[in-house]
C-alpha cells in the first residue's frame, strides 16, 4: 500500500494582502495613502484646537502634532483603509 499523500496543489489565496492604489499608472502602497490622510486629519484637528485656543494647554505643539499624526494614521489605516 502506498501511504503517500496526494500532491495536489491548491491555488494561493491572496485575499489578506492589501490592495495597492493606482494613480496615473503609478502604484502606491496603502500605508502611503493612510499616512497622507492621517496627516490631513491631524492638521484639521490641530486647526480646530487652535481656533478653540486649547493649544495653550499643550506643552510642545510640534511633538503633539507628530503624535497626533501617528494616531490618526493608525486610525485611518485600521478603519478606513484596511492595510
Amino acid at each position: 500500500m502506498d501511504t503517500q499523500k496526494s500532491a495536489t496543489k491548491q491555488p494561493m489565496n491572496y485575499d489578506h494582502l492589501p490592495i495597492e492604489q493606482s494613480f496615473a499608472g503609478i502604484y502606491f502602497s496603502p500605508i502611503l495613502t493612510a499616512s497622507i490622510l492621517g496627516i490631513i486629519l491631524a492638521w484639521l484637528i490641530t486647526r480646530v484646537l487652535n481656533m478653540l485656543r486649547l493649544v495653550r494647554f499643550i506643552w510642545h505643539p510640534p511633538l503633539f502634532f507628530l503624535a497626533l499624526s501617528v494616531i490618526c494614521t493608525g486610525f485611518v489605516g485600521t478603519f478606513i483603509i484596511p492595510l
